[in-house]
């Protein structure tokens, strides 16, 4: 909890109250340790929403925000969350009525301002589904101005993993010197995500965003980091279940799989794997057990040879893992362990068959 309340203290220097976005990391455990250093959770959906008030019970704020908002799921959403903010002006239009003296009605922006050079991680991307796009709200304010009656917040989330605080001030000023007038109406606005800022961080430029925000507008400011909580903590322990040379290569079979780790296989880089040395004297595949033939970690060195048996440990393993992990060949997830303060393992969940069978739809 180190980095939590690292966090926590930096941010509210800063001037702004911290929340956790429960996207990269979601186990109760976790985010029960987590609501003591923050101001509330955030979510994408009706399951996200109905953990974090779980956890939170009556206090601690949450917001919400997502492309896939229902108008069946409102009413439950609306007994949840302290704060929604709709992903579009249709929803705004037809969805923000049955809001009114309930949750407090936000709107996410798409500042169109790209950040993220991988498109499939850009939410300003074009033909982006993700916030009302920037010229769309200027246009539709001017011909229509009460159209955003009962607004009290906006939203934006334009990076992805950035350790470089500048672009979050970059993305504030344009938004104030673009919709200066209509900020100034507001009671908060939330930054989004994003940013992996740590101990070492330069928080001066999310100083003065939040200081733009906060003197010039008179808003309340949120920021929701998720993979900054979570990413450092969390590790993946495995065992090598299998050796056999392959072509030339020494291929070490492990008791895990991609599907277990599944952000290797989408970004295609390597892990952080413990005890790896570059140019080392023993140098392995590191394969994962499923049947998927792309099912491979990295070619990795260490200074002593692996057996059958030896553990293989993924570092910076805890976001996008949980949330992403699945039973493809039925292979099971992995169990969960937490280690305490007092340096104790402590198993906090398992799977059993009978879960992949309810999985799979059996009884």
């Amino acid at each position: 909890m180190d980095r939590a309340a690292h966090l926590a203290r930096l941010t509210q220097a800063a001037g702004c109250k911290l929340l956790y976005t429960l996207k990269p990391f979601s186990f109760a455990g976790a985010m029960e340790l987590l609501a003591p250093h923050v101001a509330g959770f955030s979510v994408s959906s009706l399951f996200e929403a109905k953990l974090a008030r779980r956890v939170l019970g009556a206090k601690g704020t949450v917001h919400m925000t997502t492309p896939g908002l229902r108008r069946d799921e409102l009413d439950d959403l609306a007994g949840l969350c302290d704060h929604l903010s709709f992903n579009s002006l249709s929803q705004w239009t037809t969805l923000s009525p049955l809001l009114e003296g309930r949750a407090a009605r936000g709107l996410r922006i798409n500042p169109q301002l790209s950040l993220v050079s991988d498109e499939r991680y850009n939410p300003c991307r074009k033909h982006s589904k993700l916030g009302v796009p920037l010229p769309a709200l200027e246009a539709a304010l001017a011909a229509t101005p009460g159209l955003l009656e009962g607004l009290t917040g906006i939203h934006f989330h334009t990076n992805c993993d950035s350790r470089d605080l500048a672009p979050l001030l970059a993305t504030v000023r344009r938004l104030v010197d673009r919709l200066g007038g209509p900020l100034k109406k507001l009671s908060w606005v939330n930054l989004g995500g994003g940013y992996m800022y740590g101990p070492k961080a330069d928080t001066a430029p999310l100083a003065e965003a939040v200081e733009l925000l906060r003197e010039g507008c008179g808003v309340e400011v949120f920021i929701e980091p998720g993979a900054a909580f979570a990413r450092s903590p969390g590790r993946i322990v495995a065992s090598v279940i299998d050796l056999f040379d392959s072509d030339g290569a020494t291929v070490a079979v492990l008791d895990t799989t991609v599907n277990h780790l599944p952000e290797v296989f989408e970004y295609q880089e390597p892990p952080d794997v413990a005890g790896a040395v570059a140019g080392g004297p023993h140098a392995y595949l590191l394969a994962g057990c499923s049947c998927l033939a792309g099912d491979v970690f990295g070619t990795h060195a260490f200074n002593e040879p692996l057996t059958v048996g030896s553990q293989v440990v993924f570092e910076d393993a805890g976001a996008y893992t949980m949330p992403k992990w699945h039973w493809f060949n039925g292979i099971s997830l992995p169990s969960v362990y937490a280690l305490t303060p007092q340096g104790r393992v402590v198993l906090k969940k398992s799977y059993e068959y009978h879960e992949f069978e309810t999985h799979c739809g059996g009884r």
